[in-house]
Parts: structure tokens; C-alpha cells; sequence
């Protein structure tokens, strides 16, 4: 197994373990619920692409494409409520965060029964089997990025706690890859990526333990 396929595993690890520590730290807390959340989906997202690129066939190729893409649609719904919970704007805009996850679910329900619409399907490569975008591809992406820029902004002029900190890093990672897989895919660059996201999930959750004990204490 070479580092570019093993690394997304270990980061899948990491997230496990940033959910089990914010879980046992505060197992009635929203808040740590939310840490949760987020910490799951970006494993699944993590295991995703290690199961793309290790995938022996096109059926594996496209079962780890279904779960890539059930993660990255939850992803922004579970990260914005994180935002807005410790910025202290959950209340004040509980209807912008129910509509992030009516959305979301939207994008999760076509990922898990009509995943074409998502993904047509997957051609090999050398890095594992890439996508063959679908019709609804393109407005999830959009989906994503608007929520980012969304929640961003309450970040930004939030005053600088350990968890605002830590919300601010939790998407090291899947950011690492993101931005890796996308000047691979324009060929800007031939550069092995995949093992920055090593230093950047243990940042994440030393960051994020750390910020769930604060809170605790």
C-alpha cells in the first residue's frame, strides 16, 4: 500500500477519534454532538477516497464514490450548525440552518438512490477511479461552496475561543485533498498531495480535544 493510498485512512482514524473524544467529553452537549457529526462525515469522507483509490473494480470504484458523496453532502449542513452553535448565532438563524439541512438531506437522498445523477461513473486512472460527473454534480459543488462562505463570515468576526479554532481547522484535510485532487485533475501539478493531510488531521484533533476540554472545564 503506497503513502498516497494509505493516508486517507490514517486521516479516517483521526476523525474516529476526534468523534469518540468529543462524544466522551460531553456525550449530552450539542455542541460536542455537532463536533461529532462533523468529525464522522469527514471520516467517511476520508474512507471514501481510500476506498477509491484502492477499489480493484468499477463497482468499487463507484460504492466508494456513493459514500464520498453522502459525506461531502452532509458535511456543510453538520459544519454550519457547528459555526453557528459556537459563534452563538444558532438561535438567531435557525431557519438558515434547517434549510442547510433540508438541502443537504436533498443531496444525501440522490447520493444513496440515484447516485447517476451525482456520478455516471468512474474511469481508471492512475490515482484510483475518478468520476464521470453527473447532471446534479455541479449544484452540489455550488452547494458546498456557498454554505463554506456562508458559514465563514460568523468565523471570522467571532471573538477567538479554542473551539472557534479549532471549528476554523477540522477542514484541514478534507481541504488538503480537495485542493490536491484539483490541481491533479488540471494538471498543475504531479506533486504526492495526499500525505499533507497526515499533519493536518493531527492538528485538527490535538486542536479539537483540546477545545472539547476547555469547554468541559
Amino acid at each position: 500500500m503506497t503513502a498516497h493510498e494509505l493516508a486517507p485512512l490514517v486521516v479516517c482514524g483521526l476523525h474516529v477519534l476526534v468523534a469518540a473524544g468529543a462524544l466522551l467529553r460531553g456525550p449530552g452537549r450539542r455542541t460536542h454532538q455537532l463536533v461529532a457529526a462533523v468529525a464522522l462525515a469527514l471520516a467517511a469522507w476520508s474512507f471514501g477516497v481510500f476506498a477509491i483509490r484502492r477499489a480493484p473494480d468499477s463497482a468499487a470504484g463507484l460504492a466508494g464514490q456513493r459514500l464520498l458523496h453522502v459525506a461531502f453532502s452532509a458535511l456543510p449542513a453538520f459544519y454550519h450548525h457547528l459555526v453557528r452553535m459556537v459563534t452563538g448565532g444558532a438561535a438567531a438563524r435557525r431557519r438558515a440552518v434547517w434549510i442547510v439541512y433540508g438541502v443537504a438531506a436533498g443531496f444525501v437522498l440522490v447520493a444513496l438512490t440515484t447516485l447517476p445523477l451525482l456520478v455516471r461513473g468512474v474511469v481508471r486512472t492512475p490515482r484510483g477511479w475518478a468520476p464521470v460527473t453527473g447532471a446534479l454534480a455541479l449544484p452540489l459543488f455550488g452547494f458546498y461552496l456557498a454554505t463554506l462562505a456562508a458559514t465563514l463570515r460568523p468565523l471570522r468576526a467571532a471573538r477567538l475561543t479554542p473551539m472557534v479554532v479549532a471549528s476554523s481547522l477540522l477542514l484541514l484535510a478534507p481541504l488538503a485533498n480537495f485542493v490536491g485532487a484539483l490541481l491533479q485533475r488540471l494538471q498543475l501539478t504531479t506533486l504526492e498531495l495526499p500525505p499533507l493531510l497526515l499533519p493536518a488531521g493531527v492538528v485538527a484533533v490535538a486542536l479539537v480535544w483540546f477545545a472539547t476540554r476547555e469547554m468541559q472545564s
